[in-house]
């Protein structure tokens, strides 16, 4: 069993134990977290994750934000890739991949460039930024797109580890947020620069 097969099974393991009081009071804090951040707060054109099976809970923000700003789901298209689908509501969504809801109409074009930031998932991660996903690759192909969008990643503070494996394809994001810290990975060179003083 390859290390990163153990990781996912570690990390699902701890999702599925967590009780609904702990899961909502850490969802709550990484939301908080989430909306002081300025790069949130500016962001026009944002691409959110479904969450399903434990991830941290996106349900709520989709649902504060999708008359405040653009936002976008992803539909899969063939076993590969998926595509950025703006949504607004009400919001129509059918069973998709591995049955995570997806938007039911379709855009012709793209909007990969207009998306300014991506909050991603994931089931584990290190200080760095790397990132261990179920390991499909989906998000790994979609951010080496032309568009580069910022990355933040939502986890609860026991997916993020000091070190995990990382292969030549895999991408990393920027911040990872957590119950409780925000870790800088990539860019701004100086994280504060994407807080509100005192949060």
């Amino acid at each position: 069993m390859s290390d990163k097969v153990k990781i996912r099974s570690k990390a699902l393991k701890f999702r599925a134990q967590l009780s609904s009081k702990e899961r909502a009071l850490k969802n709550e804090r990484i939301i908080k977290r989430l909306e002081s951040l300025p790069i949130f707060q500016k962001a026009s054109h944002v691409l959110f994750y479904y969450s399903v099976n434990g991830e941290v809970d996106t349900l709520e923000l989709i649902d504060r934000y999708t008359e405040l700003k653009q936002l976008y789901l992803p539909a899969v298209q063939g076993k590969s890739h998926f595509q950025a689908v703006p949504i607004k509501k009400p919001i129509e969504l059918q069973k998709g991949f591995q049955g995570i809801p997806e938007p039911i109409e379709r855009p012709t074009g793209t909007h990969d460039r207009e998306i300014e930031l991506v909050i991603t998932p994931g089931l584990a991660f290190d200080k760095k930024g790397n990132r261990i996903g179920m390991g499909k690759g989906f998000y790994d192909r979609y951010f080496q797109s032309d568009g580069k969008p910022f990355k933040i990643a939502l986890a609860y503070e026991e997916q993020v580890l000091d070190s995990i494996p990382k292969d030549p394809y895999d991408e990393c994001v920027d911040l990872i947020v957590t119950d409780q810290n925000i870790y800088q990975c990539n860019r701004p060179k100086n994280v504060r620069s994407y807080q509100k003083s005192g949060s």
